[in-house]
């Protein structure tokens, strides 16, 4: 089925937009919506405010992150009730986007991934108790790296974290880290990764595509015989084979994307679906405008007011006056 229904709503477009079932909650507002589009108050129990306009939740959907995408301050839910405050490093806050996730381990825990002391410091918690699986010495003041990690994913295998952040002085990196290794070794998450291989220009945007391939897109001319990424290519980069599974030159922006079934979904200006491994353009939906939003750093964006399912068939999109959901499920 290919089809797009409107869902009314509250007459302001909801910030922190999620799937939870075949509905959509807003966490900051307190709404939710339900297939036949009314809008109600079953989930969450509460608002929490619109100074948040970010939102992260856990594979299970028991745990929230609700944030200010350019603030100090997020609040932990455990199913919509508040679970404890967060914050992160008061270093440049309003110049890059909290950063903060969620993932579901190998060994099956589900855990939260911030930065709760240091910009260039991640840290993995149980989100439940808080306990630190990843404790090490941290010496005050002192910055090993000048990385400023901020949109992270854990791979869907739980094998991986991807940050998709910048490094002063600043251009947008994308750096891999082993979970696994991590766990044992935390220093390891303290370091510059060699992202699966060094890159020379700057990435523009990153996602999982499952929990071998990663993809990248980069906005910048590089020099050399590496086998980089050039200006306005698309590429996917397999773990396993350390190298890239394809390359294909895509041309415009891509801005925010995130896997959807087979194919990557691009937020830049309009939704946008592609085909990973040649940059082609599937299908776009023109008349539901997503904003400009292109690295994870610089000026300050309007809040992305999108959800995609996690079952990789529907996507929303909000504006103030209706949701519109588009389902492209066969």
């Amino acid at each position: 089925m290919r089809a797009e229904e409107r869902w009314p709503t509250t007459g302001q477009a909801p910030q922190t937009l999620v799937w939870q079932g075949n509905g959509l909650v807003d966490w900051a507002s307190g709404y939710s919506w339900y297939p036949d589009g009314r809008p109600g108050t079953g989930a969450p129990l509460q608002g929490y405010g619109d100074i948040y306009n970010g939102v992260a939740v856990s594979p299970s959907g028991r745990y929230q992150v609700v944030y200010a995408e350019y603030g100090l301050d997020a609040i932990l839910l455990d199913q919509g009730e508040e679970l404890r405050a967060l914050t992160r490093d008061d270093d440049d806050p309003d110049a890059f986007f909290y950063p903060v996730t969620f993932g579901r381990l190998t060994d099956g825990r589900e855990v939260l991934v911030h930065c709760p002391e240091r910009r260039d410091r991640l840290e993995i918690e149980l989100p439940a108790t808080g306990e630190r699986l990843t404790t090490r010495a941290l010496e005050p003041g002192v910055y090993p790296t000048d990385m400023y990690h901020s949109r992270l994913e854990v791979s869907p295998g739980g094998r991986w974290l991807l940050s998709a952040g910048w490094v002063w002085h600043p251009a947008g990196v994308a750096q891999v880290f082993d979970l696994d290794v991590a766990l044992t070794d935390p220093v390891t998450l303290d370091a510059i990764q060699p992202y699966p291989e060094p890159v020379g220009h700057e990435v523009e945007s990153a996602c999982w595509l499952d929990d071998d391939r990663l993809a990248v897109f980069s906005i910048s001319t590089t020099a050399g015989s590496r086998p980089e990424l050039s200006n306005g290519e698309l590429g996917v980069w397999s773990m396993e084979a350390a190298g890239w599974a394809s390359k294909a030159s895509y041309g415009e922006h891509v801005g925010t994307m995130t896997r959807f079934g087979d194919h990557l979904l691009s937020f830049h200006e309009y939704p946008k679906l592609l085909e990973p491994a040649t940059g082609a353009v599937v299908e776009a939906w023109p008349h539901l405008p997503t904003g400009e939003r292109m690295l994870a750093y610089g000026w300050q964006y309007e809040p992305l007011t999108v959800a995609v399912h996690p079952d990789g068939t529907r996507f929303a999109v909000a504006s103030d006056e209706f949701i519109t959901v588009v389902d492209w499920s066969e």
